[in-house]
């Protein structure tokens, strides 16, 4: 992978992006994912994952957007379907009792499915071309044009929800379709595809590649800083040990998955569990002991710095802790030699 190239591109974001510059440097690197990110479960997946530790470690909101985008692609590869050249992409698959998307026959449109109701959590809701939506009632992924579908005033964006300041320009709002038809050539995978495909795994490590990076980014604050007191110091060890474990980490479960794309052993879940369990624990010590070391200054008048704690706070909440804890000894428990 090019670095020099990768640096350049991004060394163009300024320490405050807006939303509009996060879709412009995200369509600009578009070119250089297609010509050097590999997919997963290849040969290469520690080379997507570096990438995304590298954008990260600049900056977390472009990361975040730029993951969903990957997912997408990586999904629409595992679908043997082709991704629309020069199309930015997001994956809006949140659920819960907010999420009232479904299909509706709609006689207007000769009885075909059309896309109604709310999705939430939708990062880049009006910043991606396109998005792939899991429609929950019908168990279904489908690839929505979303230009097309705002030219025909068939959505809306609610704009309100997101209260936080932390990823604020990632624009994750709340997308409610109205009738938007659906033909067959946009459902992606049959029914219940998207979660039983072996490759639903893959795209756990990559949200836990981005929180290393965004760990990273802090820890190359602290070493650009002239520590003068010993307990300082002995922090910036300990985070720099952490962000180095977030490598290797990152590295283990990137073999595992190359080792065994299809997941014929069983185990590419629990891999991912551990990995995102082990970072997060990691990133949380880094979050810790950057304000230890270096006291209330970065929170209070460092702008770039105080948005990416906040941010790496909020996006390593992704892990679901005990929850991913459970699930991974119940994994243990039935696989005894795992891993």
């Amino acid at each position: 992978m090019d670095d020099s190239e990768l640096h350049g591109l991004l060394s163009d974001l300024p320490g405050s992006p807006t939303a509009k510059q996060y879709r412009n440097l995200a369509r600009a690197l578009l070119p250089y994912i297609q010509a050097h990110v590999p997919p997963m479960g290849e040969g290469r997946s520690l080379a997507r994952l570096q990438f995304l530790i590298e954008v990260a470690r600049r900056d977390l909101g472009l990361a975040r957007i730029l993951e969903g985008h990957l997912d997408a692609t990586q999904i629409l590869h595992e679908a043997e379907r082709t991704a629309e050249p020069g199309a930015l992409y997001g994956v809006w698959a949140s659920g819960g009792p907010d999420d009232t998307t479904h299909f509706m026959q709609s006689e207007a449109i000769g009885a075909r499915d059309a896309l109604s109701g709310s999705k939430p959590f939708c990062s880049g809701s009006d910043i991606v071309d396109r998005a792939l939506v899991y429609v929950y009632p019908n168990e279904q992924l489908v690839d929505v044009d979303m230009q097309a579908a705002s030219a025909e005033h068939r959505l809306r964006f609610e704009r309100g929800q997101w209260k936080a300041q932390a990823f604020s320009e990632t624009h994750t709002w709340t997308v409610t379709f109205d009738q938007l038809p659906i033909g067959p050539e946009q459902k992606v995978g049959e029914q219940k595809w998207y979660f039983e495909r072996p490759g639903f795994c893959l795209g756990t490590l990559a949200p836990a590649a981005c929180w290393a990076g965004g760990a990273s980014g802090l820890v190359d604050h602290v070493r650009q800083r002239t520590l003068k007191g010993g307990h300082a110091k002995a922090h910036l060890g300990a985070i720099v040990a952490a962000s180095q474990s977030n490598v290797a980490m990152l590295e283990w479960g990137a073999t595992r998955i190359d080792t065994d794309p299809a997941n014929e052993q069983g185990h590419m879940f629990a891999t991912a569990l551990l990995v995102r369990h082990l970072i997060e624990r990691n990133c949380t010590e880094v979050l810790d002991r950057f304000g230890r070391a270096l006291g209330p200054r970065p929170f209070a008048f460092d702008e770039v710095n105080a948005r990416r704690t906040t941010e790496l706070q909020l996006y390593i909440r992704q892990c679901h802790a005990e929850s991913d804890l459970e699930e991974l000894g119940t994994h243990l428990a039935a696989h005894p030699n795992f891993p």
